[in-house]
């Protein structure tokens, strides 16, 4: 081999590497989920838990648009998803006054969603919405569909 075949055939051995690991580094970036469709049970924001029965929930809708409860009120806004990053829009909501507590965990809600930079859902199944140093600060559980013959209108995935 004379030294300028050497030299394509080094050039093109490097370019398959770098298109390989531009492949490569964007299929491990790219979440494995897909949250469009999806509706989520909180269970725990910023560390503290919720509630018991408070049914904070989020759910991700077609054309970025969110919503759910926060355990008193029905609030509604968007979210922008772009692989594994996320951020959310201003939140819209009813104003039904509840006891204290619950009122003081929707602040907690929307305070967390403000904060929220990033998602993963690994192995366990959970949802976590992640802030800019990569702390979990809303962690929920998938609501699934009814299925034919059950009894009740959600099935918990989590327990």
């Amino acid at each position: 081999m004379n030294q300028k075949t050497h030299w394509i055939v080094l050039l093109v051995a490097l370019s398959l590497l770098a298109i390989t690991g531009c492949v490569n580094a964007t299929e491990v970036s790219m979440p494995e989920f897909e949250l469009i469709d999806t509706e989520w049970w909180v269970e725990d924001i910023d560390g503290k838990g919720v509630i018991d029965s408070s049914h904070t929930t989020i759910q991700f809708l077609e054309d970025g648009r969110v919503g759910g409860g926060t355990g008193c009120n029905r609030y509604m806004g968007s979210a922008e998803i772009a692989a594994a990053s996320i951020s959310f829009g201003p939140m819209a909501g009813t104003r039904k006054l509840c006891p204290p507590a619950l009122m003081d965990q929707e602040m907690k809600f929307y305070q967390a969603l403000e904060k929220v930079e990033s998602w993963e859902v690994p192995d366990t199944g959970l949802l976590h919405l992640r802030d800019a140093d990569d702390n979990t600060v809303i962690r929920a559980w998938r609501v699934e569909e009814k299925t034919e013959g059950s009894d009740s209108n959600t099935t918990n995935s989590h327990q």
